[in-house]
């Protein structure tokens, strides 16, 4: 009996498990990736570009990881080289193809990059150099519908290349458009535009982008409300002018008169009327954050508009060189600044139990002080002594190391995240989070961060060994999931900007002698501690809460003014080193990190008035996986506000 069961499980082994092994390996080789590399094929040296993968399974189902691997540091950046893993979890099922986006950010192109795909069964896996496809300046993008293009003329002054590409192309990521300069739409429906890709380009435009929308006489297009949102007119229909003087003045000197001209008929929403022919907006320019609109209503790609000598000179200046769109103050953090943290007793109270540990350090003293009194008054023997010695030694050190390390007073980590909020303009901040792990057990960590972040970089210090410093990143729903490890009490710090509204203004208006200052705060947070600086002077402004405004009086007389609060200093440069307050961490990150001594920015003698203040609760959200994980919050907002004749507002 047990000879014919054996007879049948082989047979079932060689009929059915052995077929199946067989075949894994011709399944898996039916599997290919392709990866293009940027904006076909191009992008711009130094910053992050679009990567997508499309892969084809010929075989039947399966399901792996995406890897996206690169290399960090290196001699540009003081630090070795360490590897820098993306990865994305897939599943493809059978006969199917699917693309997956990523956004890469490479140190050095010395190295080639590495796409795969890895599976239980098999990897398949194609290097990149790249050092084939990147250009070393800015791009220009061009969307247009339409098989007539319009002609862009690009001059010598702007080297940019010129691509074309579809709706379809554009990536939902805003760090990929690092490397755009300029982004120029031309008969184009954006209603297939999805939800991410408009909050990519906003966040783009707000950073320092520029978009440009020339007309068309398909005007309605423009009246489509995933258009009119990057408008700043509103278009209602055509008008024809026999001539356009007032654009022939600026750009047709020297070029044929332009006749009989269909133009886009529009009123202004906001923004500013660069050229206009009789009321009607020709060239208009709107803000949006550190960004720029630029809407010109004339149909660049018919005659005889398309013919005009003078549109080179028209495009030299609304494609000319993009203004430097970071803050002037940058806040510091390396380790310097976090050591001025971790020596801090108010920090290290934050996640050290010292009252116990006193109490308990109390106890083993006075033990120890009791068994020495009863030795010198001879009590006990000197067998029963050394055993009660023994026995507090072990007890107190076991019953510490329970209860202080293991026993949930102390975390297994410390997430600090010091955030500092620039204000832009139209209640957009850009934020630069400054973020350290510290770590008391030897564990992995996964960081996460919210989703509007631009840019993320580890600050790494000489001494780091590679395999220490590597990174993988994983992107699922709308955060981003950073995966590290870290040996028992060590550290790593890295920095991440971001960009948000946050609608908190301030409004300077000089009336001669005196100036007036109004803030409005229309955020859902307290603004605590607010300061202003302005004139050679310091003052305390309190708090401002949700909702909530103020509106103060300053003279500028030759004479000392009055502060609010009795704290004043000689009209002049200001130390903010000064400046102290109720929270010893909030001084330390104010001092040695928002406002760096060694660059120059602790001492303001600026011609523009500084206003700052703590922010309770952090709108952006950067957290660590796990209960035991101890979290501490700072945010400073900062407003610097130029003091002009008419006054100036600041968002």
């Amino acid at each position: 009996m047990s000879l014919a069961i054996g007879k049948a499980a082989l047979f079932f082994s060689f009929r059915f498990c052995l077929p199946l092994l067989l075949s894994l390996p011709l399944h898996a080789a039916e599997l290919t990736l392709e990866p293009q590399v940027g904006f076909h094929g191009l992008f711009q040296l130094g910053h992050p570009f679009p990567l997508r993968v499309d892969l084809t399974n010929s075989g039947r189902p399966v399901e792996g990881t995406v890897e996206i691997r690169l290399w960090k540091g290196g001699a540009s950046r003081g630090v070795g080289s360490y590897p820098f893993h993306y990865q994305r979890e897939v599943f493809l099922s059978a006969q199917s193809r699917k693309s997956i986006q990523f956004t890469v950010d490479p140190d050095s192109l010395s190295r080639p990059l590495t796409v795969s795909f890895l599976s239980p069964t098999f990897k398949v896996s194609k290097e990149i150099d790249l050092r084939r496809y990147f250009t070393p300046s800015p791009l220009v993008l061009l969307l247009t519908e339409n098989s007539l293009s319009p002609p862009i003329p690009l001059t010598s002054s702007s080297p940019s290349p010129l691509v074309s590409l579809s709706l379809a192309d554009l990536p939902a990521d805003p760090r990929a458009y690092q490397g755009i300069s300029t982004i120029i739409i031309y008969e184009h429906s954006l209603r297939d535009l999805s939800k991410p890709q408009g909050a990519a380009l906003e966040t783009w435009l707000s950073l320092g982008g520029r978009m440009l929308i020339l007309g068309s006489i398909h005007y309605a297009l423009y009246q489509e409300p995933s258009v009119a949102r990057f408008l700043p007119v509103r278009v209602a229909g055509l008008k024809k002018f026999s001539a356009l003087p007032s654009l022939e003045k600026l750009y047709g000197r020297r070029a044929a008169s332009l006749r009989d001209l269909v133009v886009q008929d529009s009123t202004l929403i906001e923004g500013k009327i660069v050229i206009e022919e009789k009321g009607t907006p020709i060239l208009v320019e709107m803000g949006r954050g550190s960004g720029k609109v630029s809407y010109l209503s004339l149909d660049v790609g018919r005659p005889p508009l398309s013919r005009w000598q003078g549109l080179s000179l028209l495009f030299r200046d609304l494609l000319g060189p993009p203004g430097d769109s970071r803050s002037p103050l940058e806040a510091s953090w390396d380790e310097a600044v976090f050591s001025q943290l971790l020596s801090d007793p108010s920090f290290i109270s934050t996640y050290v139990p010292l009252r116990t540990f006193f109490l308990w350090l109390l106890f083993y003293l006075g033990g120890l002080g009791f068994l020495a009194w009863l030795w010198q008054q001879q009590r006990l023997s000197r067998r029963t002594l050394v055993l009660s010695a023994l026995s507090l030694v072990l007890f107190s050190s076991f019953g510490g190391y329970l209860h202080l390390g293991r026993g949930g007073n102390i975390p297994d980590g410390v997430l600090v995240s010091s955030t500092l909020l620039q204000s832009l303009a139209d209640g957009y901040v850009e934020a630069l989070s400054n973020v350290a792990l510290f770590s008391t057990l030897s564990r992995p960590y996964n960081l996460q961060v919210d989703r509007g972040w631009t840019d993320f970089e580890p600050v790494l210090p000489r001494s780091r060994r590679s395999e220490d410093s590597s990174l993988v990143v994983e992107e699922e729903g709308g955060s981003t999931r950073f995966r590290f490890r870290l040996r028992a009490w060590d550290y790593r710090l890295f920095k991440i900007r971001s960009v948000s509204r946050f609608p908190v203004r301030a409004e300077i208006e000089n009336r001669g002698d005196r100036l007036f200052l109004k803030l409005t705060n229309l955020t859902a947070k307290d603004l605590t501690e607010c300061w202003l600086v302005i004139s050679g002077e310091r003052y305390f402004l309190g708090t401002i809460f949700p909702g909530g405004s103020q509106v103060r009086e300053f003279p500028l007389s030759s004479g000392r003014p009055s502060s609010v609060d009795g704290q004043s200093k000689k009209r002049g440069t200001v130390d903010l080193r000064e400046i102290s307050f109720k929270d010893r961490i909030r001084e330390i990150l104010f001092r040695y990190s928002f406002f760096p001594q060694d660059r120059g920015s602790a001492r303001w003698d600026s011609g523009n008035a500084l206003f700052f203040a703590w922010v309770n609760g952090s709108p952006y959200r950067v957290w660590v996986d796990g209960a035991r994980i101890l979290a501490h919050d700072y945010t400073l907002f900062r407003a610097m506000i130029p003091l002009g004749e008419e006054g100036t507002d600041e968002d």
